[in-house]
């Protein structure tokens, strides 16, 4: 409710020392320097509060807060900072009033609807908002469940409902409103229509009985839930068959008989019985029913016209509009002239006049006032009107004339006129004297009906009655005040719709179940429910005038023709098709959050009230000038126009604390609150937060620089900011919350994800509180969870059969695949076999598949993706430190003087991480500098920014070392104690090669530039360096990652909190991957596989003596050897190659050129496509294990949903080829295998399943130091003392030539991952990031290319289309490209040139030609820069 984690409690804490302060009479321990609110929280007392944890001054507080303290008066427990002694109270009748006050001055500016107003307007309370939601998105099943909720007669009162809602509904401001009724018939209709009509289950009997009287859909509604709720209900009904006025009252061309038969039918489902030709005070009394049953209902309605007595009115050939309708569809008693008057105006008047036009009579209604007073429907009096009905308005019979025979054959009529408005506002009609007289043979008059009364004459009991001679029950119960008499509908409402009927028949259930099973005291309070108006005339349609009008669909109907003397259904029904159209038109007023908020929980509790005082009739546009004059409320256009997250500042109660979340936290800095003409934050009612302003006004969210993150929607405690895509309003089900781990890039934050169980989905997903995270996430790990539960997923074995793959059985695929592996390594070594491992699965997966490929297959050909990002840090920093991992944890960031950041897109490849440091600069004054070609993000926030030339980081580096040697900026002591080779270095680094104008020229990079970043480094007392694959991603990888290490050994910054080498690992477990030993020359723990000890320790573990020992064949070579037939048979698990290797072609033929191939994923990836066997698996959110971040964090991850289909866990799959090819692996669980890892890798030796604690433990772990290791390296280095070397410069692989002009960098952007097999399959997602090639406005220039313009941009092994993207983010000379995209694959552009220590290819520098293509698509203006880059 507060919005706010123990990360921020961290983040507020000073560290002071505990008091003991007294809370509600109750002695607490808490700690000094926090305020009470936060105290409180800590302590588990709730203090309300809507503001909660916004610290800053920007806000307007809510006041609800407040505690009385002794001696001390009232106070806000957000403002008032503990003391040794503090003694408040929270709760007391005054603090009560206080909050009310201060919530109805929050709802004096709240221009929003809790609930839709169609939800209002509706008598049955009927959640129109979700079902016409679910329309759209073609789930009937889902709009039928949200129907029958409260409506549980959809097919009949769709059909006959007066459609209260639709005169209410919003649309109506925009173009027309929306066909709600016709539509909850088309739902109920799909229902029926569909293989299993929904009914509900039935609760267990609760062996009470209760009798209903009346089967109308009053009586029948509360049957219905009482039965669903296990009581044994009985409905008694007076007529020949059930139905009431549905069937005797409502005419067979509105409601079809036979349906509502089938309706009473699927009602009756769950045991409820009727019984019909049962009268009460005929067959049995009132009295009889009460004694008989625990509880009975009355559902008798008012059936009995009321007669009008006028001169000639009891004439024969003169009925009573009920009796008419009655006797038509009964015994056909009555007789329908030629010439037909009815007189009245509500619905059954207007039935009488339809149902006497298909009788064939001339047929005219009469009507004392004017049509626009017509109590019926106005849709049925225009049907009226269309099948020949006549009107007379303004008339009133004075006097029926007989013929000879005493029938009827005239009536002299009298002229009315409108006398003044009465109290009610109806003008009511008064005589004019002036009469006619008109001919009719038939006279109906149809003005009133009244309860039958008849069973109370003689009995016992007795209820209390109105003066209108119906029951005086209470409205909320239904009860009567007598016994255990309940009355409903009609006889408590006297003649009404059948809606309200229905309505009346769920709150009596309701109130039944309580008064025999608890206390009708408690039935539940109605929910505090804001508007923005009374009434729909009230609303300004200002804020509608720009959505898109849409015409509404009309529903077929039979012709005027095809109705006369025919009883068929008018109304035909949409099809499916219309129908979704239709209800995609709704607006969603209903708040998204009406479920979960804050403020509306507290406006219930503490019975806030709304006031309307600028309500009134509006006639004019000048009125609504007026109005917007005088009205102090503000009013605001929704919007929606970002991807995710929609922003209604109607709902904003400007707390703040959604600035807070994107300034202080995230530190995006996007959001602030408007501003006054002095430049200060405004205050209430004008102070809403806003995405910034340009000349047209301010910004819309989706046009702003946001980047979706939603931290903002995480801490709203309103329904201001919202998940667009989770539809949460009136939501009723309970969502299962599972921790887990994201399974994007390497940063690990921890998430929540929420699921319906029901269905198996994912409905929304927040920050979990982790030191990784603090509750923050990016738009990925809050958005981009689609992939797990989309179609595409795999669900079912595929083997190659005729050329393609065909679903198989498990068991077939597994013999197969044994059967081919054990083939090949008979016939051709086990050499001729290899692996690829995933950095998507678990540590567990990783274990299982490298164990496979050595015991199982004999070989170490197994590598994984890390060969492709950060084999360079595993071999450069092992080489210098002797571990390969990240030396630091990003708590420690926050302590760094100084952070440099060098070939790292850090916002955009890792954005968690990014915030912590933006974090450190804004609160802790660390100090940034950033080395980049492109001008990423990071350089807003950096005092240095340099853009180095593509190639060329160890001239920088060297450079810079230069520097602080020649200023003696070194740490003298730390080297002499703790590092060897500083005399290497300085050979190297002290040569003239390094001057710096030498530096300048190689590396674009000014010479002042070059001695600022010296001497920020070199006098800083802790500098930290955070690099990615820009620095790793070269020929030269190996020597850029030992230049990082020499510069951070010489100014002795490892081992300190603050400092380190942080290589962020790109993707969730490839740190993990490496750990397993999904490498070719390391065993798990990086146990070399050619030490003969480590080789026995595992011959052992694993009972296998034969294990190789010569080292495997790395990622890139395997696919070489693959070309050369070296290698026949490769299995595949979770890796994507052919988008995310180099020289995309030459790894195709590789893969081609295999005897068989084996691929195991969630996708029938671009890979996959080339396999022999496919093998469906788990998705991270379907499994459990471990991942390994990036700062060597093992967090569990959980399963949040089900697997779909026969989908797999990894090491399943695995354990299962293995002993299908004869071996005896016996894992029966998950943690059997993480439990088998710290037994063999001495890194996690500490980490069994169960020492693994919810925020994870970082290695190395070993029973002397369970609780793992935050900072490595603090006493000594992994391999004793450092290494320093002379690392040369050397030019990347491939250099621009006169054919290829240009180098060609790659990389990540933001909202997408890797291959785009995840991120691509939320819409969301690839609508604000597709392919495009960023190009220097200097280039583009050169070359003629225009923004958006399509490119063809080629090297020496291949082309690909792009559109092209031109801003001053990219140096002259630079183009750069993520590698995400299918449709434009870079890798087919890449060069294979590979690190001689690493072995990992060089991405980021190949030598390219950029031309304007062929298809040249539409251009845009040349802007700055786009958004979202």
């Amino acid at each position: 409710m507060y919005g706010f984690t123990c990360a921020d409690l961290d983040l507020l804490r000073c560290g002071g020392c505990m008091i003991e302060i007294v809370i509600d009479g109750k002695y607490r321990i808490v700690e000094e320097g926090l305020t009470l609110l936060e105290a409180a929280k800590v302590c588990g007392v709730e203090i309300p509060s809507l503001c909660g944890m916004n610290k800053s001054n920007e806000k307007v507080p809510c006041d609800l807060c407040v505690v009385e303290v002794e001696s001390g008066g009232t106070k806000r427990a957000c403002e008032l900072e503990v003391y040794r002694g503090l003694n408040v109270v929270t709760q007391s009748e005054q603090l009560s009033e206080h909050r009310r006050k201060a919530l109805n001055r929050i709802m004096a500016d709240h221009y929003a609807d809790c609930e839709a107003p169609c939800k209002t307007a509706c008598p049955a309370g009927v959640d129109i908002q979700s079902y016409l939601y679910h329309i759209a998105q073609n789930d009937h099943q889902k709009a039928i469940e949200v129907i029958k909720r409260t409506l549980p007669m959809p097919l009949s009162i769709g059909r006959v409902c007066p459609a209260f809602c639709e005169s209410e509904c919003r649309r109506s401001l925009v173009d027309e409103p929306i066909a709600i009724r016709q539509l909850k018939r088309h739902a109920a209709d799909a229902d029926l229509s569909a293989h299993e009509a929904y009914v509900p289950e039935k609760k267990p009997s609760k062996g009470l009985n209760i009798a209903v009287v009346g089967s109308g859909p009053g009586g029948l509604t509360a049957g219905y839930y009482l039965s669903n709720e296990g009581y044994d209900v009985t409905v008694f009904e007076s007529m020949p068959k059930a139905g009431g006025w549905l069937r005797y009252g409502i005419p067979e061309y509105r409601l079809p008989k036979d349906i509502l038969d089938k309706e009473i039918e699927l009602m009756c489902r769950n045991g409820m019985q009727v019984y019909t030709n049962q009268k009460l005070g005929v067959d049995f009394t009132l009295s009889q029913l009460s004694e008989e049953y625990d509880a009975v209902c009355l559902a008798v309605g008012a059936s009995q016209a009321v007669e009008m007595h006028y001169t000639g009115s009891d004439l024969e050939g003169c009925y009573l509009g009920v009796d008419y309708l009655k006797d038509y569809v009964t015994e056909q008693n009555y007789v329908t002239g030629q010439k037909v008057a009815v007189i009245g105006g509500g619905n059954t008047a207007i039935d009488c006049a339809r149902t006497a036009r298909r009788a064939g009579a001339d047929t005219t209604l009469i009507y004392r006032r004017t049509r626009d007073e017509m109590p019926a429907e106005d849709y049925e009096i225009v049907e009226a009107e269309h099948e020949g009905v006549k009107f007379h308005f303004l008339t009133n019979p004075a006097e029926n004339l007989a013929d000879e025979t005493g029938r009827v054959n005239a009536i002299r009529l009298e002229r009315m006129a409108l006398g003044e408005p009465d109290a009610s506002g109806r003008r009511s009609p008064k005589p004019t004297g002036e009469f006619f007289t008109e001919e009719f043979d038939t006279v109906i008059a149809a003005v009133s009906q009244k309860p039958d009364l008849s069973f109370l004459e003689g009995e016992d009991l007795s209820i209390p009655l109105t003066r209108w001679n119906t029951s005086d029950a209470d409205e909320k119960t239904m009860h009567t005040g007598t016994g255990n008499i309940f009355s409903i509908g009609d006889f408590r409402r006297g003649p009404a719709t059948a809606v309200e009927a229905v309505g009346d028949g769920r709150v009596a259930a309701k109130a039944i179940d309580l008064f025999l099973n608890g206390d009708m005291a408690d039935m539940p309070k109605a929910a505090f429910n804001s508007r923005k108006e009374k009434k729909l005339s009230q609303v300004d349609p200002l804020h509608f005038e720009n959505i898109q009008k849409v015409a509404r669909s009309i529903m077929p109907e039979l012709t005027p023709a095809q109705r006369e003397q025919s009883f068929a259904e008018v109304e035909l029904g949409f099809d499916n098709e219309e129908a979704m159209k239709e209800a995609a038109r709704c607006l969603e007023c209903g708040c998204q959050a009406n479920t979960d908020c804050a403020l509306r929980d507290y406006s219930t509790e503490y019975e806030a009230e709304q006031s309307f005082e600028f309500s009134l009739q509006i006639k004019s546009h000048q009125d609504w000038l007026d109005l917007r004059a005088k009205d102090l409320r503000h009013k605001y256009e929704v919007d929606r126009s970002s991807e995710f997250i929609e922003f209604d500042a109607n709902r904003c109660i400007s707390c703040g604390q959604c600035i807070q979340a994107c300034r202080d936290k995230a530190v995006h800095g996007v959001l602030n609150f408007v501003c006054d003409k002095q430049g200060r934050p405004a205050l209430r009612p004008d102070d809403r937060p806003h995405f910034g302003s340009n000349k047209n006004g301010l910004t819309l969210m989706g046009d702003s620089n946001c980047v979706q993150c939603g931290a903002c929607v995480q801490v709203c405690p309103t329904g201001a900011m919202v998940d667009s895509r989770d539809r949460s309003q009136g939501r009723t089900e309970n969502l299962k919350a599972v921790d887990t781990i994201c399974t994007y890039c390497g940063v690990g934050c921890k998430l929540t994800m929420f699921v319906d169980e029901a269905t198996n989905t994912i409905r929304y997903v927040k920050g979990g509180d982790s030191p990784v995270n603090q509750g923050m996430l990016c738009v990925k790990g809050r958005f981009g969870f689609d992939f797990i539960g989309s179609e595409e997923r795999l669900t079912t074995p595929l083997i190659r059969k005729d050329g393609w793959l065909q679903p198989a059985s498990w068991e077939e695929a597994i013999q197969l695949i044994a059967s081919k592996f054990s083939g090949i390594k008979q016939d051709f070594g086990s050499n001729a076999l290899a692996g690829f491992s995933s950095a998507k699965t678990t540590n567990e997966d990783n274990y299982a598949f490298q164990k496979f490929v050595r015991r199982e297959l004999g070989t170490n050909n197994v590598d994984h993706c890390a060969r492709l990002c950060h084999a360079s840090s595993v071999t450069g920093l092992e080489a210098s430190l002797g571990s390969g991992a990240m030396t630091n944890d990003i708590p420690s960031i926050k302590h760094s003087d100084v952070i440099f950041i060098i070939g790292s897109d850090t916002t955009s490849a890792h954005p968690i991480i990014a915030s912590h440091i933006k974090q450190a600069i804004r609160h802790h004054g660390a100090r940034l500098i950033v080395a980049d070609p492109k001008r990423v993000d990071m350089a807003e926030h950096a005092e240095l920014y340099m853009a180095h030339r593509p190639g060329t980081d160890v001239m920088l580096l060297n450079g810079v070392m230069q520097q602080i040697i020649k200023n003696g900026w070194y740490d003298q002591e730390y080297i002499e104690e703790r590092v060897d080779g500083f005399d290497t270095l300085l050979q190297e680094v002290m040569s003239p090669a390094y001057n710096l104008d030498k530096v300048e020229l190689v590396t674009g990079v000014k010479a002042e530039d070059i001695q600022a970043m010296a001497r920020m480094i070199g006098t800083a007392d802790r500098t930290a360096v955070y690099y990615s694959m820009g620095i790793t991603q070269h020929t030269t990888g190996h020597d850029n990652v030992r230049s990082i290490a020499n510069l951070q050994l010489l100014c002795g910054n490892i081992g300190i909190e603050g400092g380190g080498i942080n290589p962020l690992r790109g993707q969730s477990n490839v740190q993990g991957a490496c750990d397993m030993g999904a490498l070719p020359n390391s065993f798990p723990g990086y146990q070399k596989v050619y030490s003969p000890i480590v080789r026995q320790k595992f011959a052992i573990e694993w009972n296998a003596p034969n294990l190789p020992s010569e080292q495997g064949l790395t990622l890139t070579e395997i696919i070489d050897a693959a070309c050369h037939r070296d290698v026949r048979g490769m299995y595949i698990m979770g890796e994507n190659p052919v988008l995310s290797d180099p020289n995309q072609a030459h790894v195709i033929e590789g893969l081609e050129a295999l005897d068989f191939l084996v691929v195991q994923d969630i996708f029938l990836t671009e890979t996959a496509q080339h396999a022999d066997v496919v093998l469906p698996s788990c998705s991270f959110a379907e499994k459990a294990g471990h991942f390994t971040n990036t700062e060597r964090r093992v967090q569990r991850v959980n399963p949040v949903v089900t697997a779909p289909g026969e989908a797999k866990e990894d090491w399943w799959i695995i354990q299962e080829i293995a002993n299908a090819m004869g071996s005896d692996w016996d894992y029966h669980c998950v943690s059997d295998i993480t439990n088998e890892i710290a037994r063999v890798t001495p890194q996690y030796a500490g980490l069994r399943w169960e020492a693994i604690t919810p925020n994870g433990v970082q290695w190395p772990s070993n029973k002397n130091n369970p609780a793992g290791t935050r900072i490595m390296h603090q006493t000594q280095f992994t391999r004793g003392k450092g290494q320093m070397v002379g690392v040369p410069f050397r030019y990347a692989a491939e250099l621009p030539d006169e054919e290829y002009p240009l180098v060609l960098t790659t990389g990540r952007v933001l909202e997408q991952f890797h291959t785009g097999t995840m991120t691509r399959k939320t819409k969301g997602l690839d609508n604000l990031a597709g392919p495009r090639a960023m190009v220097s406005v200097e280039d583009a220039e050169a070359l003629g290319i225009s923004n958006g313009q399509r490119l063809t941009v080629s090297t020496r092994r291949g082309s690909i289309e792009i559109d092209a993207f031109v801003t001053k983010r990219v140096q002259k000379g630079v183009v750069f490209i993520p590698f995400h995209f299918v449709e434009s694959p870079v890798n087919r552009l890449t060069t294979t040139a590979t690190d001689p220590h690493a072995k990992i290819p060089e991405f980021k520098v190949a030598a390219v030609k950029v031309e304007v293509s062929e298809k040249t698509t539409q251009t845009e203006s040349l802007e700055d820069s786009y958004q979202h880059v």
